[in-house]
């Protein structure tokens, strides 16, 4: 049921987002055709952008993109850009704002927010000082005024997300932990 809403609140989201809202017949027109062969399904396996969503991989003008997508007529929730000039070719900042622009709906607008990587398990002093170690090292965050984020991780990937893949990804581990506890032998 709670995956139902999510889809549904999401089919209303792509009226207000831009790119990342878009579904993968849009994401075809933008950026052509995905690129996804044996490698990139080897990727979307072993490093999926959300668990248990399609993943598509773009490449447009030198940068390579994968999209997450619920559903095969879902909206995008999740993407990464990056550039295909080889290791260690990092986003420059006129780049970031031109990925930020494209997606702004009218009457949003961005902030940059202190560094919280929210993959990390850290909490209380453990956060703190990770967020100001990522701050040092150029790990750049902003916050679109729907909550959506945009980062720049490892100075290479810059990941866009919608609010709703934040909250699916926490809904999955929470059903995860409950299957875990239940299956425990009541000794």
């Amino acid at each position: 049921m709670r995956s139902l809403i999510l889809v549904l609140s999401l089919a209303i989201l792509v009226a207000v987002e831009a790119r990342i809202g878009e579904t993968p017949i849009q994401f075809a027109d933008r950026y052509g055709r995905p690129k996804d062969s044996s490698l990139t399904k080897i990727t979307d396996n072993a490093s999926p952008l959300v668990q248990g969503a399609i993943d598509h991989t773009y490449e447009y003008r030198g940068w390579k993109i994968r999209a997450a997508f619920f559903q095969l007529d879902s909206p995008a929730i999740r993407m990464d850009f990056q550039k295909l000039g080889g290791p260690g070719v990092s986003p420059a900042d006129y780049e970031l704002q031109a990925i930020a622009a494209a997606n702004t709906p009218p009457g949003m607008s961005w902030k940059r927010i202190a560094y919280d990587n929210p993959d990390s398990s850290n909490k209380g002093l453990a956060k703190l000082a990770e967020g100001f170690i990522g701050g040092a090292t150029g790990q750049k965050m902003w916050q679109r005024t729907d909550g959506a984020i945009l980062w720049l991780r490892s100075n290479l990937v810059v990941r866009l997300e919608l609010a709703a893949a934040c909250e699916y990804e926490a809904q999955l581990k929470i059903s995860k932990e409950q299957k875990a506890r239940a299956s425990v032998p009541k000794f």
